[in-house]
């Protein structure tokens, strides 16, 4: 558990023991757990992947293990001796040489005169810095400080060694030269081995079974694939939340840019105590549902349900929450009524990328009351308040609530969400402020929506390399007449990098003005790399030429492709290819026959 003071001044006397002499200005440091409650076991030999994102309690895991951080409570055992590759860098002083920072990290590893002088010369081959090894080591690149740190770290061949976050560092290279050295460490030498990486075909190649760890919790062990494909699951399901989101906010007129990849709607729920002194209301998890599947829990008095960097947070600023407390498998936090006092109040705060208009949202509440205190919750959306304030049952056992997301403004997706039912004109160039291009065009039928949707049929913004992805286009006319309407959707890569043009053939149809219309494009497999990609869409009258444009809406509706194998993961578009073996001419008779598999089936793209 780390104390985080208000200022820098305050962590400054607390830590010499300052502050009890002026309880003037003595304040109350915020408690955050970045770990708790972690069990477990890894014995000697193995080798284990810690995957988990950014903020999850990785590095502070393996700082615990190192001894460079001390555990607040329970019990760390560790027998060998323990290498630790935390950062590039970290134990090396800038103003010595390679030679003199080789020197001082062996010597502080307990290393002999005679075994240093052997490991550095084995250290300077490896490394190939030559005569960079006599210049200070600030002097340096990243890339040739990691060359150094990791060769020093690696010669020792100790019982644990332990690599975080720097395994893939320097030139393409000597990444080669450190995967070899890998290798023998892991597979050769018998160490115990915990690798860090958010690289994750370093942990299926390195590791044997892996831990996902998410927000200072294990969420699972196991082997490293299946490990590895939960964790993959998880993350591409955010990022489709997130690109699904972001599509919709492109379309508000009223678009702040910086909220376009971010978070658009913060929704406050506050739990407010109306009794007598001594009255508490518990709250142990409040869950966020779409359309009755979890998008977000927060467990409150868990391990992190302070993190601010979190898409749910408990707001101690603003509220009388208590400490995280335990009882009967379940951690809690405390709303009472304090003495002197008739109420109390909690808040809760959820982000999201947007609040979809078709899906119902509601907040399922595991609670428990003391005493007779009357409990109501509120619910805010972005500083606006959502509906009247409800009352919540009584019980001293753990209940639960299902409270729906009551409807009003104060989302971004407001006025998008008009737009796109096509309530009222929208202009011909959406403004300036959003990073939707609707290219000048005669106008009389436009672009109205589009949607990217799977095999289920489902709207989704991450595919799998392999499957369908259908683009449907909405149309909606602005006069009546007779149409030789052409559909162009353009497919680039995010970085601009052009892709396709998928061109429909002439589709002639009568539109009345205001009548809404669909077109889809399929593609029966998705024969992209892994990336992030882009549709643009153009309406055309009987020929693709400018002159003869009704609409076009550019880089406005993105996607993900992700899970390609290693070999085309990293290419733009998998051409479909039919492999022959042609037959020896000068092979003496009787010889073995090659043997061809058969062909696999070429894809074909409607």
């Amino acid at each position: 558990m780390y104390q985080i003071f208000p200022t820098r001044l305050d962590n400054v006397f607390d830590a010499l023991g300052l502050a009890r002499l002026m309880p003037w200005r003595r304040v109350k440091p915020q408690e955050f757990w970045a770990l708790r409650a972690i069990d477990l076991e890894i014995t000697a030999g193995s080798r284990v992947g810690i995957i988990g994102r950014n903020g999850a309690g990785k590095s502070t895991l393996l700082k615990l293990i190192t001894g460079n951080v001390a555990q607040t409570e329970g019990r760390i055992e560790v027998n060998g001796d323990v290498q630790a590759l935390l950062e590039a860098g970290a134990g090396f002083h800038p103003e010595f040489t390679g030679y003199e920072n080789i020197r001082a990290s062996l010597t502080y590893q307990g290393l002999t005169l005679t075994e240093i002088e052997v490991a550095v010369e084995e250290i300077a081959e490896f490394t190939e810095l030559g005569q960079f090894l006599s210049q200070p080591f600030k002097t340096y690149s990243l890339g040739m400080q990691a060359r150094l740190v990791f060769a020093t770290a690696t010669a020792l061949k100790p019982h644990i060694l332990i690599v975080d976050e720097i395994l893939g560092a320097g030139d393409a290279y000597f990444a080669g030269k450190s995967s070899e050295r890998m290798k023998e460490l892991v597979e050769d030498s018998g160490a115990t081995v915990l690798l860090v990486s958010h690289a994750l075909e370093q942990v299926a190649r390195y590791c044997d079974e892996s831990i996902w760890i998410e927000r200072g919790r294990i969420v699972m062990r196991g082997p490293s694939i299946e490990v590895i494909n939960a964790y993959e699951e998880f993350i591409h399901g955010l990022e489709d939340r997130r690109l699904r989101a972001k599509r919709r906010k492109r379309l508000a007129r009223s678009l702040d840019r910086a909220t376009l990849d971010g978070y658009a709607d913060a929704i406050v729920v506050a739990l407010e105590l109306t009794g007598s002194p001594g009255d508490r209301c518990d709250v142990t998890e409040v869950t966020l549902l779409a359309n009755d599947q979890a998008e977000e829990t927060l467990r409150v008095g868990d391990v992190q349900d302070v993190n601010p960097g979190s898409a749910s947070t408990v707001s101690l600023a603003t509220s009388e929450w208590s400490s995280p407390r335990y009882e009967a498998r379940h951690w809690f936090r405390s709303v009472s009524v304090a003495p002197g006092r008739a109420s109390a109040r909690g808040e809760l705060v959820f982000y999201s990328y947007a609040l979809l208009p078709e899906i119902d949202y509601r907040y399922r509440l595991c609670y428990r009351c003391r005493g007779q205190a009357r409990v109501t919750l509120t619910m805010t959306r972005n500083g606006v308040r959502l509906g009247e304030p409800i009352s919540l049952p009584q019980g001293a056992a753990w209940t639960e609530s299902s409270i729906p997301l009551a409807r009003g403004p104060g989302s971004v997706l407001e006025t998008a969400t008009e737009f796109a039912k096509g309530s009222g004109e929208p202009s011909e160039a959406l403004p300036s402020a959003s990073p939707v291009r609707r290219w000048p065009g005669e106008g009389s039928v436009r672009t109205e929506q589009a949607v990217l949707v799977g095999a289920d049929g489902q709207e989704r913004a991450v595919f799998e390399g392999g499957s369908p992805l259908v683009l449907r286009v909405e149309l909606r006319a602005r006069r009546s007449g007779h149409f030789n309407l052409i559909v162009g959707a353009t497919l680039a890569r995010l970085d601009g990098v052009p892709v396709s043009n998928l061109v429909s053939p002439l589709l002639s149809i009568h539109l009345s003005a205001g009548e809404h219309r669909w077109v889809s494009v399929t593609l029966d497999q998705v024969l992209l790399g892994d990336g992030q990609y882009v549709f643009s869409v153009s309406l055309f009258e009987g020929t693709v030429q400018e002159e003869t444009r009704y609409d076009l809406v550019a880089r406005a509706y993105e996607f993900r492709v992700v899970g390609n194998p290693p070999l085309v993961a990293g290419s733009v578009f998998r051409h479909p290819a039919r492999w022959t073996l042609d037959p020896a001419s000068d092979r003496p008779a009787g010889s073995p026959r090659d043997e061809v598999a058969p062909p696999t089936p070429r894809a074909t793209v409607a």
